[in-house]
């Protein structure tokens, strides 16, 4: 009688995690390449185009853009709809000298139809970069887009000097994204935990999550820091109080407190000093800050667009009343 062969649980589900992971690594590197190809697919067709109605002297117009679209569309289907074939164009337009995939190995098609027809070839940079470093969805990239994060972060740089690198990423207003408008400092602090991914990326493109409610001792009195996370990129902590009320100069000086200490006490000879960021629902220009310490107004979830704009364009005038202070000064 032959004796039953008996499966060990615990391997064979070792096994097939083994199996997954080289899987998950073959149909990633295959999905990129497939990716590599599609974009340098539509990088030519935009650069035939454009050559065509450069020695045609243009003489058709758009119409060449249309029939072209119509008859790709009849053989290949809607992957040549218009929009595409001038996608395409502005494509190879913004890359001239060169494949995209030679430059930003994250960034698929899906992406460059939201991205390549801005006019702003700053701002066309700014996305790219965000999608590469953060590796953000094509749903994730257009609410960048709607939500102003370009503008929201230039609000916080100083013109022709930036006093701090994180402001180079730092976003102001913070879009949140979160649901129950309104709550405690507390429940803010459990919605923005339970949404920890988007927060990270709204303050840095190479931040951390250390700790929540983070526990020290200044003078034989024990503080709580709401949330610590550090940015390998600035090679920085960054420290986060949250303020449903407006700030005052207590916030500031308490801020200050807890960098002094984490600067003294938990900052390596390698690492730059600490960074303060006071996450509130109302800013106050008054107040004076330090170069790491920053008041930061955060919304739950995108404003309506006057709004956003109303608040990126005070930001700018806050900044540039600043600069005249320190100039006049």
């Amino acid at each position: 009688m032959k004796k039953e062969i008996v499966i060990d649980g615990k391997t064979i589900k070792k096994d097939i995690k083994t199996l997954v992971n080289k899987a998950d690594n073959l149909i990633t590197n295959t999905i990129r390449k497939v990716n590599y190809e599609l974009i340098n697919m539509y990088w030519n067709i935009g650069k035939m185009i454009v050559e065509y109605k450069k020695y045609n002297k243009s003489k058709y117009g758009d119409a060449v853009v249309t029939g072209f679209s119509k008859e790709l569309g009849l053989r290949y289907g809607q992957g040549f709809s218009q929009r595409n074939i001038k996608c395409s164009i502005n494509l190879y337009q913004f890359f001239i000298n060169g494949y995209p995939g030679n430059y930003f190995k994250n960034v698929f098609w899906s992406h460059y139809r939201e991205i390549i027809n801005i006019k702003n070839k700053k701002i066309i940079y700014f996305y790219l970069n965000e999608v590469e470093n953060k590796k953000l969805t094509k749903l994730e990239l257009r609410n960048y887009i709607k939500s102003k994060s370009y503008e929201r972060t230039i609000s916080n740089q100083r013109k022709g000097s930036i006093k701090n690198e994180i402001e180079k990423e730092l976003k102001d207003p913070v879009i949140l994204n979160i649901e129950n408008k309104k709550r405690s400092e507390k429940e803010l602090e459990k919605e923005i935990l339970n949404n920890i991914s988007n927060f990270k990326k709204e303050i840095g493109n190479y931040v951390m999550f250390f700790e929540s409610q983070y526990k020290i001792n200044i003078n034989g009195l024990n503080h709580k820091v709401d949330l610590v996370f550090f940015d390998n990129k600035i090679n920085s902590y960054i420290l986060v109080d949250l303020k449903i009320n407006k700030v005052n100069n207590k916030d500031i000086f308490q801020m200050q407190m807890y960098i002094d200490y984490f600067n003294k006490h938990m900052k390596d000879n390698k690492f730059n000093n600490t960074i303060g960021i006071i996450l509130c629902e109302t800013k106050d220009s008054r107040l004076i800050e330090n170069d790491n310490i920053y008041q930061i107004k955060y919304f739950s979830e995108i404003p309506k667009d006057k709004e956003l704009s109303r608040i990126i364009n005070d930001n700018k005038i806050i900044l540039l009343k600043t600069e005249q202070l320190n100039i006049d000064d």
